[in-house]
C-alpha cells in the first residue's frame, strides 16, 4: 500500500519534471525521493513516465495517476486543515448516541476527541435512533451515531460496524446448539423495545416472512431492562450478540440460533452535509467504532 510520502514524491515528480526538483521542495534528499518515486513505480501496474530525456514524462497511465494524486493530497489537506483550526477553537460538539454505543465504546471516543482536539468537549445526547435523525435535521447535534435504516439524504455520513444480533431465552428453554425455527420461537412471547426501533422493526419483518405473528409485549428502551426480564422467565428478545457474553456463560440467559438467524444492523456516524467539525469527529468514531467492547454491568437486576 502506498503511502502519503510515496504519493507525494510522485505527484511532485510529474509536476515539476525531475526528481532533483521534487526532492527540494519536499525538503528530502534526491536519494529519498528516489526511494520513494520506485516504490511507486513498482506498486503500479504499468510504467508512469516514459524513459527519455532527463525530464520526467508521464505515461497515460501516469496522467490518470497524477489526478487520483491531487485528488487525494487535496483531501488531505483539507482534513489536515480542519485540524489545525479545530484545535484552536473552544466548542461543545454535541453528539447524539444510542444507548448501544454509549455502553460500548463511546468512551474511546471521548479520549480520542481529547487527544486530536484538546479545545473540543464531546456533549452526548442519548436517545432512540429516529430522535437522534430528527435533531440532526433540525441542527441540534453535531455528530449522530445510529443505524444506517434511521440515515437521512439530507446529511452526510461515515461507515462504521455491523452489530450482529441473536435471540436470547431463559436459560433450558431449548436444546444447545439446535437451530430453531423462528415459527417455533414465536410460541413464546416476544418482548419488544418500542415501534420506533430498528431491530423491532427488522424482527416484524421476519415474522412476517415465515407467516406467522408472535404474542409481542411491550418490553423497555433499555436493553439491559429486556434482558432482565429475559431472565425473569417472561420471553424471549433479540439483543446484541456480544452485549450479554458473560450472563451466557453464568448460565442466566441462553443463546438461540434460530432459521432464519436474527438480524445486523449496520451502524453510521452522520452529520450536517459540509460541516468540517462534524466530519472530523465522524472519522474519528470510524477509528473507534468496536462493538466487541460490550459488556452489560454485573447485574440487570
Amino acid at each position: 500500500m502506498l503511502t502519503i510520502k510515496q504519493i507525494e514524491a510522485f505527484y511532485w515528480v510529474a509536476k515539476l519534471g525531475t526528481v532533483q526538483r521534487a526532492a527540494d521542495k519536499l525538503h528530502v534528499t534526491q536519494s529519498a525521493a528516489t526511494k520513494r518515486l520506485q516504490e511507486v513505480e513498482r506498486l503500479s501496474a504499468s510504467p508512469l513516465f516514459e524513459q527519455a530525456g532527463r525530464k520526467a514524462t508521464l505515461t497515460a497511465r501516469g496522467h490518470e495517476m497524477m489526478l487520483l494524486c491531487a485528488d487525494l493530497l487535496e483531501s488531505v489537506a483539507h482534513v489536515e486543515e480542519i485540524q489545525a483550526s479545530t484545535r484552536n477553537i473552544p466548542r461543545v460538539v454535541h453528539v447524539g448516541v444510542t444507548e448501544l454505543v454509549a455502553m460500548s465504546w463511546f468512551p474511546a471516543l471521548v479520549r480520542k476527541v481529547r487527544a486530536v482536539y484538546p479545545q473540543l468537549t464531546l456533549q452526548p445526547h442519548i436517545d432512540h435512533s429516529a430522535v437522534l435523525r430528527d435533531k440532526i435535521i433540525d441542527g441540534q447535534l453535531d455528530v449522530a451515531i445510529l443505524p444506517e435504516a434511521f440515515v437521512t439524504r439530507s446529511a452526510a455520513r461515515v461507515n462504521l460496524e455491523l452489530v450482529e444480533f441473536a435471540w436470547f431465552s431463559p436459560p433450558g428453554t431449548f436444546n444447545r446448539g439446535e437451530v430453531i425455527p423462528l415459527q417455533q420461537l414465536a410460541t413464546l412471547p416476544v418482548i419488544e423495545q418500542d415501534r420506533t426501533s430498528i431491530i423491532t422493526a427488522l424482527c416484524a419483518r421476519l415474522f412476517e416472512q415465515v407467516g406467522v405473528e408472535p404474542n409481542r409485549l411491550g418490553g423497555s428502551r433499555s436493553i439491559i431492562t429486556l434482558a432482565g426480564l429475559i431472565e425473569a422467565g417472561i420471553g424471549v428478545s433479540c439483543l446484541p450478540r456480544e452485549f450479554f457474553t458473560n450472563e451466557v456463560a453464568q448460565g442466566r440467559l441462553q443463546i438461540v440460533e434460530t432459521d432464519p438467524p436474527a438480524p445486523a444492523v449496520r451502524y453510521c456516524a452522520i452529520y450536517p452535509e459540509q460541516a468540517a467539525l462534524g466530519l472530523a469527529v465522524a472519522e474519528l468514531a470510524r477509528e473507534c467504532c468496536d462493538f466487541s467492547r460490550m459488556r452489560a454491568p454485573a447485574s440487570l437486576g
